[in-house]
């Protein structure tokens, strides 16, 4: 049979621990006032600390007697007689032909024709918006003018420079 070697096991040794380098923070026993000037007032009128002494029991309270509650009167409720209806039947509507359905869906001729001209008047009024503002602004200028004179108030005279801007204006 084998030999079997020894096994060297070495010291145990334990590192000293150097507390100098950990120490926990320490909270002073003492407050860090040195001069002791007075000791704060508090003057509220008729204050009188708590008392808080053990020996004192309070009083036990005795729950009083639940008395049973009156049942509710429940009212008499008659109902209408009524005979079960018999259920409708049932409408089955059979499939039309598809050209049956785009010729229902086509609008008629006073639909369409309803349709086209308030889409004429729109579109005819948006183009001439510009033109109608050209004209009748003018008109509403000598009319303004004509009104502040029959009321005796004083017209505004226009410069050389307005005048010429109006005329230039009327000829294009």
């Amino acid at each position: 049979m084998a030999e079997i070697n020894d096994i060297g096991i070495n010291d145990i040794s334990v590192p000293k621990v150097r507390t100098w380098l950990n120490a926990p923070p320490s909270i002073p026993d003492v407050p860090p006032v040195t001069l002791e000037i007075g000791v704060p007032v508090i003057d509220l009128p008729a204050f009188d600390p708590l008392d808080f002494d053990p020996e004192i029991q309070p009083p036990k309270v005795t729950p009083g007697k639940p008395k049973p509650p009156k049942p509710p009167s429940t009212p008499e409720v008659k109902l209408p007689k009524t005979q079960p209806e018999a259920p409708k039947p049932v409408e089955v509507e059979e499939a039309k032909p598809l050209i049956q359905q785009v010729v229902e869906a086509i609008p008629t001729i006073p639909q369409a024709t309803t349709v086209a001209a308030s889409s004429v008047i729109g579109v005819s009024a948006a183009l001439a918006t510009p033109f109608l503002l050209k004209l009748i602004k003018p008109v509403v200028k000598k009319v303004m003018v004509k009104i502040q004179k029959a009321l005796g108030r004083q017209v505004k005279v226009e410069s050389s420079w307005q005048r010429r801007k109006l005329q230039r204006a009327r000829r294009k």
